[in-house]
C-alpha cells in the first residue's frame, strides 16, 4: 500500500469535510434563497398593484422596468383591462382562480396573493379587491425572475466558497506542512541518537502536544546518556575491580609453578578467588534487578528473622558490638531472597566503617541499621547509590546500588543520614 505523507492525509481529510460541509451547506442555503426570492417576487408585485391602484387613467398602464408581468384590471363601471396577462395565465385558469378566490374570501376588500401552477409553468399573483371582486386589480409574472435571483445568489455563493476553500486549503498545506517537518525533524533526532552517543540535545520550543513530545524525547535522551555514561564508568571500575584479585591469584599461582611458594600461597589464593566470586555475584545480582518482574505476590517476609540470620552469618567477620532494638513480629512485602541481599548488603557496608558499634533498629514498615563510622562526605551523599561511585575511603562498589534498586522494587524507599557521630541507612514504607 502506497504511503501518504501527513500534509496529503491533512488535505484529503479537509476536503472531504468541506465536500459533506458544502452539499449541507448549499442545499440549505439555496432553500432559505427560494424562500427570500417568492417573497421578493410578491413584494415586488404588490408594488405593483399598489402603484396600479393610484394611477387615474387605468387605460396608461406602464411597464415595470425591472420584472415582466401580466395585468388584469377590472373596475366597478364595468371597465376591463388585460394587458399580457393571457402570456402568464390561460382565461380559463384565471376564471378558476377567481372563483377561487371568491369562495375563499369573506372579506368585501382585501389583497390575495398566491401561486397558480399550470401544466406549462408556475405562475405568481397578487390580488387587489373591492366589493366582492366587482373591482379588482391582478398582477402576474412567471418564475423567471425567482429562476434568475436563485441563480445569481448561487452563483455568487458558489464563488464565495471556492474561494474560501482554496484559502483553507492552502493554509491547511502550509500548517500541516509544518507540522509534518516538525515531526520529522524529532524523528530523525531519534534516529541519529545512537550515532552521536546521545549527547546532542533538540528540543521543540512550541507549547503544543508536539513540543511536550519533543520534551519527552529529550528527558529520554537525557537519561539513556546517563545511562550510558553510567555503564562506561561500571565497565571502567569492573575492569579495575576485577584486576587486582586475578593479578594476586595469578601472581601467587606463577610462584607455585616455580617451586617459590610458600604455605600461605594457598590461603592468600583461596582468599582472593572469595573475593572475586563476591564481585561476580554482585555483579549478577545488580544485572538480575535489570529483568526482576513481579511474577508472583510479594510474601510477608519476618524481618526479625532474616536480620538475625544475616548477623549469624557475619559474626565472625564483625568485630563490633551489635545492639538490637526491634520490636517482635515485624514483615515488610516483597521476597526473602532479595530482603537477605539488601540487609546483607546494608551490615557489609556497616562493618567495614563502623569503629566500636553497629546498632539495628527495627520497627513496622521502618528498618535503621547504625554505625558509629565517619560520617559520608556532603558531596558523595547524594550519589552513594550510584554503582561503582568512589566512597569517601576510595571505596568502589554495587552493594548499595543493589540495595535501593531492590527496595526501590518492593514498594520501600531508602535513605542515608549523617549523624554527628556515625552514619545510618534507613528504609521506609
Amino acid at each position: 500500500m502506497k504511503k501518504i505523507n501527513l500534509t496529503s492525509q491533512f488535505i484529503i481529510l479537509f476536503i472531504a469535510v468541506i465536500m459533506i460541509t458544502s452539499i449541507a451547506f448549499t442545499t440549505i442555503t439555496m432553500a432559505f434563497t427560494t424562500v427570500i426570492a417568492n417573497q421578493e417576487v410578491y413584494n415586488r408585485l404588490s408594488t405593483y398593484v399598489s402603484l396600479i391602484n393610484q394611477e387615474h387613467d387605468d387605460d396608461d398602464v406602464h411597464d415595470f422596468p425591472d420584472m415582466s408581468v401580466g395585468i388584469l384590471i377590472k373596475r366597478a363601471d364595468g371597465k376591463y383591462i388585460k394587458k399580457d396577462a393571457n402570456e402568464y395565465i390561460s382565461d380559463d385558469d384565471l376564471t378558476k382562480l377567481l372563483n377561487k378566490l371568491q369562495n375563499e374570501n369573506t372579506k368585501p376588500d382585501g389583497v390575495e396573493k398566491g401561486e397558480h401552477s399550470t401544466h406549462k409553468k408556475k405562475v405568481y399573483y397578487v390580488c387587489s379587491y373591492k366589493d366582492d371582486f366587482d373591482n379588482y386589480t391582478f398582477v402576474f409574472t412567471d418564475d423567471s425572475y425567482t429562476n434568475a435571483l436563485i441563480r445569481n445568489v448561487g452563483m455568487k455563493i458558489n464563488v464565495s466558497f471556492i474561494f474560501i476553500v482554496l484559502l483553507a486549503v492552502m493554509i491547511i498545506y502550509l500548517w500541516s506542512n509544518n507540522l509534518a517537518n516538525r515531526i520529522k525533524k524529532i524523528q530523525n533526532h531519534l534516529l541519529d541518537l545512537p550515532k552521536n552517543k546521545y549527547e546532542i540535545a533538540y528540543e521543540d520550543e512550541a507549547r503544543d502536544e508536539i513540543g511536550e513530545l519533543s520534551k519527552s524525547v529529550e528527558l529520554m535522551r537525557q537519561e539513556i546518556y546517563m545511562n550510558e555514561k553510567t555503564k562506561q564508568e561500571m565497565l571502567q571500575n569492573l575492569s579495575h575491580d576485577f584486576k587486582t584479585p586475578i593479578a594476586v591469584i595469578k601472581s601467587y599461582a606463577e610462584a607455585e609453578l616455580d617451586g617459590m611458594a610458600d604455605e600461605d600461597t594457598t590461603k592468600v589464593i583461596l582468599a582472593q578467588a572469595e573475593i572475586l566470586r563476591k564481585k561476580v555475584n554482585r555483579l549478577l545480582q545488580y544485572n538480575s534487578l535489570e529483568y526482576l518482574q513481579k511474577d508472583k505476590e510479594f510474601e510477608d517476609i519476618c524481618m526479625n528473622e532474616l536480620i538475625l540470620e544475616v548477623v549469624d552469618n557475619l559474626k565472625y567477620q564483625i568485630k563490633v558490638d551489635i545492639e538490637f532494638d526491634m520490636e517482635s513480629n515485624v514483615f515488610f512485602q516483597g521476597y526473602r531472597e532479595n530482603w537477605f541481599t539488601v540487609v546483607e548488603n546494608i551490615m557489609d557496608n556497616a562493618k567495614r566503617y563502623a569503629k566500636s558499634k553497629i546498632k539495628i533498629v527495627l520497627k513496622p514498615d521502618r528498618l535503621r541499621i547504625y554505625n558509629d563510622g565517619d560520617n559520608i562526605d556532603e558531596a558523595f551523599l547524594n550519589s552513594v547509590f550510584k554503582p561503582y561511585e568512589k566512597g569517601s575511603k576510595g571505596q568502589f562498589g554495587l552493594g548499595m546500588s543493589i540495595v535501593q534498586k531492590t527496595v526501590n522494587f518492593f514498594g520501600y524507599n531508602l535513605d542515608v543520614t549523617n549523624h554527628e557521630v556515625g552514619v545510618s541507612f534507613i528504609i521506609t514504607k
